[in-house]
């Protein structure tokens, strides 16, 4: 019957495994998300598909899928009951978004319980580059900002990039994980610590094995970058800690400009000036080490 078909394809009879499986808009919706897996079998319960999902996947892949379920429906619902009509793009994007918005809350804890705490304060002995990024949610840009800051905290350059159709805050604080990355190999660094203030991006980068997460593709990027370097470290830090990447990020999505704080000198003088630093540094090191043999 006409009354059975699907109100968003209108190509099948609706029952619960069209909506959640067979819908064109349905398999377009889990593409997007990078979730083609979910439809790579042939399970015809619902139910018993529901638990292969949630064995197979990880936890933030089954609270993904969970959430997907439910925009899903109830973007369903809206057409049906009020007339109002989305694209695949537009509940991928919602499900991006109540994701980041609920990341944004457990991050907020984090920080939060980490300033209850007594601060350790890491006690670097490499350059690093501090990083963060804002997000317009209206037009989905975003914009990177970067301090690269000397042992002594002392900061030695800036750069902010803005960046277009970006999905989420999530995918913005990889792009600039991913502007860092690449920072530091142009500017000639072998040991680098990196810095941010969102945990979840950072045990991402931390994790050596391949992220399927809604950014996996950018994580996979800056993980191809690794070799790059001798040695390079991920940190969490609280948000009061990365004030200066922080403005760099707003002020240039604010102003719809990007800058570059490296003009002042070529890439290659500041390689070959941040290339004495460690080899001066891998000096004192040894001299230390001669000294206690000595004794």
């Amino acid at each position: 019957m006409v009354e059975d078909r699907c109100v968003r394809c209108c190509q099948g009879e609706e029952d619960t495994n069209h909506v959640f499986r067979l819908c064109p808009i349905t398999k377009e919706i889990w593409s997007q998300l990078n979730f083609n897996w979910v439809l790579n079998n042939s399970i015809p319960d619902l139910w018993n598909w529901f638990t292969w999902v949630f064995n197979q996947g990880t936890n933030e892949q089954c609270r993904i899928f969970c959430c997907g379920l439910w925009l899903i429906w109830a973007n369903r619902n809206k057409l049906i009951y009020e007339g109002k009509s989305s694209t695949s793009q537009d509940i991928s994007k919602q499900i991006n978004s109540y994701i980041s918005e609920l990341d944004g809350i457990k991050n907020k804890a984090l920080i939060l319980e980490a300033n209850a705490r007594p601060k350790q304060h890491i006690q670097r002995v490499n350059v690093a580059i501090y990083f963060d990024a804002a997000f317009d949610s209206q037009n989905f840009r975003s914009a990177s900002g970067l301090a690269v800051k000397d042992e002594g905290g002392r900061t030695l350059a800036t750069k902010s990039i803005l960046h277009v159709n970006v999905a989420s805050p999530f995918a913005a604080e990889a792009h600039a994980g991913f502007q860092l990355t690449k920072l530091g190999i142009n500017m000639g660094f072998h040991i680098l610590d990196i810095l941010g203030d969102l945990k979840t991006v950072i045990t991402k980068c931390q994790n050596a094995n391949r992220d399927r997460s809604t950014i996996g593709a950018i994580i996979s990027d800056i993980q191809s970058l690794k070799p790059h370097f001798q040695e390079i470290r991920f940190y969490f830090i609280p948000r009061l800690e990365n004030t200066e990447a922080h403005r760099l990020s707003k002020e240039a999505l604010k102003n719809g400009t990007w800058r570059e704080g490296l003009q002042v000198r070529s890439e290659k003088k500041w390689s070959k000036i941040f290339w004495d630093l460690q080899v001066k540094r891998k000096d004192k090191m040894n001299k230390s080490i001669g000294m206690e043999k000595g004794k």
